[in-house]
């Protein structure tokens, strides 16, 4: 099969733990030629979706992870399978991108579906299941967000946009501080944020679970560092071994088959203490982490499904 990866540059790949690079290292190791693009280089020539790409040579020497071994442009309805892995935010540029990847044939697999990364907010898209999140608002207004705060000991407030934890604040009850964090959050009003009641658990880690067109691959638990309160990796938190609980699977089991309806081959869902917190659609990291504890290669699972 010939597949292209849609993704940042392959100069800032963290080898050691991208999941990305590791779907295109299974590809290798099964045959298939794999090629990059930026989302920047898709273009078209009236209907047809042209992009400038390099094939690429997939290494296990996390130091030279990759190989370029010739570019061209070429029209992308000779690709098998092209794989979004773009990481958020969801952009103007991301959403230009998906909308001309939607021009593609339908005989070009696209994972995940163009329409399904618009429509499917990460943090938004939970509510989707209301009865298995925690309490939520969303709102850009300062009077609605301290009525919420009322009701609880603890909040969180997360821009609808961020990734990675960025932008996430928590506020106490009566906090000194409510009117600062609040207009920083929402840039003065500018900006809808989501509000939830902070839940305990949290203090534990979160676990971010895998599924594979709506089953569960497994899961990790992220625990944050010392003096972090955030669980993301990229602020500093480490991965450890889970299980997943009944009510992780019953998660997973509600969410199938609208996963499958829309189209989302491979998400990763958070979930804390038993509530869905969010629905990774954009581009699902953890594999390698899930890949190491559980000693399988899901990596080449997921190729292999595509092969099929």
């Amino acid at each position: 099969m010939n597949i292209a990866f849609v993704m940042n540059a392959l100069e800032g790949v963290k080898a050691y733990k991208d999941t990305t690079y590791y779907l295109m290292l299974a590809a290798r190791q099964r045959g298939h030629s794999v090629f990059y693009l930026d989302q920047y280089d898709l273009y078209l020539r009236h209907a047809a979706v042209y992009a400038r790409v390099a094939e690429v040579d997939v290494h296990t020497d996390i130091d030279q992870p990759f190989t370029r071994m010739h570019d061209e442009s070429l029209c992308l309805e000779s690709m098998d399978v092209v794989c979004i892995r773009t990481d958020p935010p969801f952009d103007r540029a991301y959403l230009y991108a998906t909308l001309l990847l939607d021009l593609l044939p339908g005989k070009t697999r696209i994972v995940n579906r163009p329409s399904s990364l618009r429509n499917w907010n990460e943090k938004l898209a939970a509510l989707e299941f209301p009865e298995l999140s925690p309490p939520t608002l969303v709102s850009n207004h300062p009077d609605d967000i301290k009525e919420f705060a009322a009701g609880y000991e603890r909040i969180v407030l997360k821009p609808l946009d961020g990734h990675g934890g960025q932008g996430i604040h928590f506020l106490e009850r009566d906090a000194d501080d409510t009117d600062a964090v609040i207009a920083t959050v929402t840039h003065d009003g500018a900006h809808w944020v989501e509000v939830q009641a902070y839940l305990p658990a949290a203090n534990d880690g979160d676990k971010r679970i895998l599924l594979l067109d709506g089953e569960p691959l497994g899961g990790i638990l992220r625990v944050h560092a010392d003096g972090v309160e955030l669980n993301n990796l990229d602020a500093g938190a480490t991965a450890q071994r889970c299980e997943l609980t009944k009510e992780d699977r019953e998660i997973c089991a509600r969410l199938k088959p609208a996963l499958l309806r829309e189209g989302v081959v491979f998400c990763g869902i958070d979930v804390i203490g038993g509530r869905l917190i969010e629905i990774n659609v954009t581009s699902p990291t953890g594999l390698q982490e899930l890949c190491k504890f559980s000693g399988l290669d899901h990596h080449h699972t997921i190729i292999e499904r595509l092969e099929s």
